[in-house]
């Protein structure tokens, strides 16, 4: 080969040599954002999904599963179809609890609205002198209107607010001095069609105890003072 060919093909191999290695290697970057793939195939956000499937919230349900307002029912849950809630102290029976029971009778021309701690049942109030019967210290207090009572408020005496305890005889009974009687539902006349009735209470006793209260009493027929 001459020196002229030489010269003339050097220079055009180099550039061949230089062109092809880019070409050759260009897989290398190619494959560096499409293998690698960091944000799509790590998918750390997508895939590990930490907020949609950890769920905490929606599937921990805290509030929602837990409902500790609702489920456990506090004080509100215990009293008498969560309506009949009594406050204040009864004397030597000490601070007001739960109304368990709360019914209304018709009995002599009077209108006796009961509400115990302890169960009490309309078999139990149709038994004379009931109050005997039930558990001993049980609070019972006896709310009283003449007649059928209608929406509006009875002022005390000549209504009735009074306690007395389970276990004894209802000659052990305190009353209050003053106080007030509302009813805010009655359901037609207790005395023909007994109906239950919704209301409150409050009374002032002489040992400066007063006792307040809410009430939603069903009909008993046939029930008896206690």
């Amino acid at each position: 080969m001459s020196r002229i060919a030489a010269a003339f093909l050097l220079p055009t191999l180099a550039t061949i040599l230089v062109t092809g290695g880019a070409a050759c290697g260009s897989p290398t970057p190619a494959s560096d954002a499409g293998v690698g793939g960091g944000t799509t195939t790590g998918g750390g956000s997508v895939s590990g999904g930490g907020a949609a499937t950890g769920g905490g919230t929606a599937n921990g349900g805290g509030t929602t599963s837990g409902g500790g307002s609702a489920s456990g029912g506090g004080t509100g849950g215990q009293d008498a179809g969560n309506m009949t809630h009594i406050t204040g102290t009864l004397g030597l029976l000490g601070v007001a609890q739960p109304t368990v029971s709360s019914y209304v009778i018709y009995n002599s021309g009077e209108t006796l609205i009961y509400m115990s701690s302890a169960p009490l049942t309309c078999t139990t109030l149709k038994t004379s002198r009931w109050l005997g019967s039930i558990a001993s210290g049980a609070q019972v207090v006896e709310v009283i209107v003449s007649r059928s009572p209608t929406v509006k408020t009875y002022p005390v005496p000549p209504g009735e607010v009074n306690y007395a305890a389970g276990g004894a005889s209802s000659a052990g009974e305190v009353g209050a001095d003053t106080g007030s009687i509302t009813f805010t539902s009655v359901s037609g006349l207790v005395s023909l069609d007994g109906g239950p009735v919704e209301g409150s209470f409050t009374g002032t006793f002489a040992d400066g105890n007063v006792l307040n209260g809410n009430f939603h009493a069903e009909f008993c027929p046939g029930g008896q003072g206690y």
